[in-house]
């Protein structure tokens, strides 16, 4: 059991009810609940009260989390960051290859098993070249993407030795996202680099009429020692690259070298030694001419000739921090461990709260991260892509749940787009003009978080979460108001924004073949709208359902459930007379009225939850700003009003609640007693306090 002192600093400071529990001097924490109050001082307040053996757990707790995004200190990879990266690439004595990727990308998620497993096959090569990745999705990383022309994720890059910065120097791309392909493609770029270290084998085919003795040439390179073995790989086809990639995994083995050598004539691929001593060729069984089969052969040859190789590791070196000391828990961590407690409280509140809710927190981050991160990764917008993103603004501004401010920001925004013309945008200078918009009109965004679309892990949810959020908010305000009289606004403002703007390649293809595939260009009527695009993200709820994006805590199902939502699906329907049923491949079929009624329900203005913010002032509450929106809320319906970090509010309300009513029987019961007596004797103040 651990005792907790908290100041007064620690409450939220509009709550009456914490009057009272401010005489409690201590909070008893049997450590299976989170942390819902922040400590007054912070980091250092924290310190105090943790025991030695909690601050190293915790602090464990924060190194095994804090990774850049889909790789960390277990695996082969490097992360980079925009501080790093040209530090990295360029003008360094070995070559780079780089994945720029977003940790939201589905595709991403998917394609960083095979760039791990890359990592470590290449490990052996690591003096040549180093295998690396940059997390787009980081706000601090948005800049540099840009800057490298990152138009979609996974986006992978090759960056030769000794490789110089300028105008369009953003490397070499490498288009193959299987392991083997890449690894061909390496090779192939290494092959031809120009620039060359001294310590670069010697990748290019050797002529097999050259006389012996020319391959044991020791050459310039400093420290270099006569091979006590030459291997010639005898290739027939002049563009493999089994023999380039044995050459690479021997490159710094002492006594032996390995050469190329390509002729046609040969009836098959081959292995041979050539004896530094005698100068006898021998040739060598392989099983398969493959990278692994060659190199076992060879190995075989040293070990019956005392030399032993050893395997090359797997198994990362410790990387290197940003220099901060890893001795002992700092403040900074000790506030990274109340960011988690305070995550995991939100996740828990979420998680009472339901599924069927609509966090004006999610549309808010949904749209910061599209204006600021999606859009302008772009060097220049023009064409479709400029027509996409006056359609996605236009949605905005008619039915985005902002304050004046808010509206203000977005429709200054868009005018700014409009008077680009059918000219092209700098997509640098959009992201300035949406900071400085922001900050002419702040406050703006009443969020910092990601709510309800919250992931158990980095990586998980979140953005797609959040537009898929948006879009259905989107379209309910769209039919329920009279603004425009066009079904297809918000679902052709959808399409063009994923199609031109969402980072994830596979992602946007796959949309726009589903959108395709079911009409979403004959949609007749804004219900229909409702409905094309409910009908169609459960379908890529269950193409996604078990894959490597799918929370575990948030399984992709089809929605609503049948337990938020019972009338929303009928049972089976069984014909008795020739006993056929009539169901959907889960054994019951949709009620679209019901079904259409639950989500105008749920993405109703005024059923927006505003749990999470930082100041739950700043959204429009109730029907403010009705007149501009033109919408209709679902009747009866409640707006939950909480800060961010004021995770007890629901109690906060009902303890004072409770305490006025106390208050006010005490007051009545008092005058009462008052006027009863008033005109029998003089009341004296021990009477008053006798008789309550």
């Amino acid at each position: 059991m651990v005792v907790r002192v908290f100041s007064s600093a620690s409450f939220h400071p509009s709550s009456t009810a914490w009057l009272l529990l401010l005489l409690v001097v201590a909070t008893v924490d049997l450590g299976a609940g989170p942390w819902l109050a922040p400590v007054d001082g912070g980091a250092v307040g924290l310190r105090e009260q943790l025991s030695i053996y909690e601050q190293k757990r915790y602090q464990r707790q924060i190194e095994e989390s804090e990774n850049s995004g889909l790789y960390d200190a277990t695996d082969s990879v490097i992360s980079l960051t925009a501080a790093n990266l040209k530090q990295r690439v360029f003008n360094q004595p070995h070559a780079s290859l780089v994945e720029f990727y977003n940790s939201y990308c589905g595709f991403c998620r998917r394609f960083a098993p095979i760039w791990k497993q890359l990592a470590s096959d290449l490990l052996g090569w690591q003096k040549l070249v180093s295998v690396t990745a940059l997390d787009c999705s980081r706000d601090e990383n948005n800049a540099i993407c840009r800057e490298f022309e990152v138009m979609a994720y996974p986006t992978i890059r090759f960056f030769p030795p000794n490789y110089a910065d300028g105008e369009q120097k953003i490397g070499e791309p490498v288009k193959e996202h299987d392991g083997q392909r890449i690894t061909d493609r390496l090779v192939e770029y290494m092959q031809h680099v120009e620039n060359k270290p001294t310590n670069w084998p010697n990748l290019t085919a050797v002529n097999r009429t050259d006389e012996m003795s020319t391959l044991f040439d020791v050459g310039s390179l400093p420290g270099a020692t006569r091979p006590k073995y030459v291997y010639l790989i005898n290739e027939k086809d002049a563009n493999a690259t089994v023999g380039m990639q044995v050459i690479l995994d021997f490159h710094d083995t002492p006594g032996v070298r390995v050469y190329r050598v390509h002729d046609s004539t040969l009836s098959a691929n081959g292995l041979s030694v050539v004896d530094g001593s005698s100068m006898s060729v021998i040739s060598l069984p392989i099983d398969e001419f493959a990278r692994d089969k060659v190199r076992e052969a060879i190995r075989l040859h040293l070990r019956q000739h005392h030399i032993v190789v050893t395997n090359l590791s797997t198994t990362s070196t410790k990387k290197t921090s940003d220099g901060s000391g890893a001795a002992g828990t700092t403040e900074q961590n000790i506030s990274a461990l109340m960011e988690q407690k305070q995550e995991a409280a939100i996740r828990a509140k979420v998680k009472e709260l339901g599924a069927a809710v609509v966090y004006q927190a999610d549309l808010e981050e949904a749209i910061r991260f599209a204006l600021f991160h999606e859009i302008g990764r772009y060097k220049t917008i023009e064409g479709d892509r400029l027509v996409a993103l006056r359609n996605f603004l236009n949605v905005l501004v008619r039915y985005f749940p902002f304050n004046d401010n808010g509206r203000r920001f977005l429709t200054e925004l868009r005018q700014y787009v409009l008077n680009a013309g059918e000219e092209r945008l700098d997509g640098e200078a959009f992201v300035a003009r949406v900071k400085a918009l922001e900050t002419e009109r702040k406050p703006v965004f009443a969020s910092n978080h990601w709510i309800g679309c919250s992931g158990s892990k980095e990586g998980l949810r979140r953005y797609p979460c959040g537009l898929w959020t948006l879009f259905h908010y989107l379209t309910v305000q769209a039919a329920e108001s009279d603004l425009s009289n066009s079904p297809l606004e918000v679902l052709e403002a959808m399409h063009g924004y994923i199609k031109n703007y969402f980072g994830c390649s596979e992602c946007s293809q796959h949309f726009q073949q589903m959108a395709d595939r079911n009409r979403i260009w004959q949609v007749a009527t804004k219900d229909d709208a409702v409905l094309w695009l409910w009908s169609n993200h459960n379908e890529v709820n269950k193409r996604l359902s078990g894959d490597a994006t799918e929370d575990p805590d948030h399984p992709k199902v089809q929605f609503p459930t049948a337990n938020d939502c019972p009338q929303c699906r009928r049972k089976i329907l069984t014909n008795h007379h020739n006993h056929q049923q009539y169901t959907m491949d889960d054994g019951n079929e949709w009620n679209l009225m019901e079904v259409l009624a639950y989500l105008k329900h749920m993405y109703a203005y005024d059923r927006r939850n505003l749990f999470g913010l930082h100041d739950s002032s700043l959204p429009p509450h109730g029907s403010e700003g009705r007149s501009e929106w033109g919408g209709a809320a679902a009747s009866g319906a409640q707006t939950s009003y909480h800060s961010y970090g004021n995770v007890l509010s629901d109690i906060d309300i009902r303890f004072s609640a409770l305490l006025y009513i106390t208050c006010i029987v005490m007051i009545v019961i008092a005058i009462k007693m008052v006027v009863k007596r008033g005109y029998r004797k003089k009341m004296y103040p021990h009477d008053i306090l006798g008789k309550v």
